[in-house]
């Protein structure tokens, strides 16, 4: 019976105008945000999870192993609410993840269309950023070289560079692949080319580092598969050009060069770094590691806050009061909470996901190399619109560039 939903025109088309809905309230509910989650599992437990690909079967279980460690936190937290809240937010993204990876296995044929939907929400908020921008340039601009950001619409700013990294190298792989066709090509070419000049004037440091790892491996890749040196070439003198022209014809990518030369400076130059977003980054990372060595298992998420205060008080941190953050790096962030184990839990999700590279084409390794570079410099497990979008966005890239069969033998 299960089975037999999959074959109703009725679930993928509500699975598809859900999954659409759920984004765009990324910049507007909460709320909605959260029941779109709750309809997209549900969904996809009725309609889908008996057609779940095997091959994604290790992802599964990685994400199981990541869920087991938030349960035993749960029962060793004196203050189990904020262990609860974690739990809920880790729930959205095992469910929701396993529930897409099930469900966008069936709807191959509206997929193209559903990321065309989702790269022109990115698109309209990035016009609307880059015209707040424009509009008080200066003052922005000012601000920039203070390490602070452009202001992105109801979303952290370094959240949405991360998105526009993602939606740049979906809409470049589409385009290589030759899988928008007519009208369809000429929307994403011209979708790609605004919003790659929107990203380099809005996005955080994190989203271009993300944007040019990305890049770069998917180019490696693409050598590899097509056994020929010039992708890397090309690749190469792109960035080479649309860096030198981002750099000469926008104030705000060199107001960021010049702040990011100012933050480099400041390492090691004590209390410089104060205000400095990569150097106390740094400071956060070494604070991190200081309270793995002492707490091997970890403190749990409901003391972490208190104890990463405690830590960088016995370190004698030069950072003030306010700027002593925490991990910024998502593997750290779970070696704070689970010790370890939590680190290890990190690695064998992406593990589990190398594991499919193989049967993908280039553009997904690209993709997930904007994720792994990310997680470096952001803990997006933590918040619930980060969550969403990884949860929603990695199932849907896959089936976009996971490679087709023919009589049985997948081909590029």
């Amino acid at each position: 019976m299960l089975d037999k939903l999959t074959t109703y025109r009725v679930p993928a088309f509500v699975f598809i105008i859900i999954s659409a809905l759920g984004f765009s309230s990324l910049w507007y509910s909460p709320a909605i945000l959260s029941i779109s989650s709750f309809l997209l599992i549900l969904i996809a437990i009725l309609s889908y999870i008996a057609t779940f690909s095997r091959e994604l079967n290790s992802i599964a279980y990685s994400l199981i192993f990541i869920f087991l460690l938030y349960i035993l936190d749960v029962f060793r937290s004196v203050d189990a609410s904020i262990a609860l809240d974690k739990l809920l937010l880790l729930l959205v993204f095992i469910g929701l993840q396993l529930a897409c990876f099930a469900a966008f296995g069936k709807l191959k044929t509206q997929l193209i269309l559903l990321f065309l939907i989702l790269s022109t929400m990115v698109l309209v908020v990035d016009l609307v950023a880059v015209t707040n921008y424009l509009m008080h340039k200066e003052y922005y601009n000012a601000l920039l070289l203070q390490s602070k950001h452009i202001p992105i619409p109801n979303m952290h700013h370094i959240h949405f560079g991360i998105l526009n990294a993602w939606v740049v190298l979906g809409l470049a792989g589409l385009l290589y692949l030759k899988k928008l066709q007519n009208n369809k090509h000429y929307l994403g070419l011209g979708m790609l080319l605004v919003i790659a000049i929107c990203c380099h004037i809005l996005s955080s440091r994190t989203g271009l580092i993300a944007l040019y790892s990305g890049f770069i491996v998917a180019s490696l890749v693409l050598v590899y598969q097509k056994k020929s040196l010039k992708p890397l070439f090309l690749g190469t003198l792109s960035i080479i050009i649309f860096v030198s022209v981002a750099y000469v014809s926008s104030t705000s990518f060199r107001s960021k060069t010049a702040n990011s030369l100012e933050d480099f400076r400041s390492w090691g130059n004590g209390k410089e770094i104060n205000y400095k977003s990569m150097a106390m980054r740094f400071e956060g990372y070494k604070t991190s590691i200081f309270m793995l060595r002492k707490n091997p298992l970890g403190v749990g998420a409901g003391a972490q806050e208190a104890k990463i205060q405690e830590a960088y008080t016995l370190r004698n941190s030069v950072l003030f009061i306010e700027n002593r953050v925490g991990p910024h790096n998502q593997f750290l962030e779970y070696g704070v909470k689970f010790g370890w184990i939590g680190i290890l839990a990190l690695i064998v999700y992406f593990a589990a996901l190398f594991r499919v590279l193989p049967t993908t084409t280039f553009p997904f390794w690209g993709i997930v190399a904007v994720l792994f570079v990310s997680l470096q410099f952001e803990s997006l497990l933590e918040r619930q619109a980060s969550i969403f979008f990884i949860s929603l966005l990695l199932p849907l890239s896959y089936y976009l560039f996971v490679k087709e069969e023919i009589n049985g033998t997948k081909v590029t």
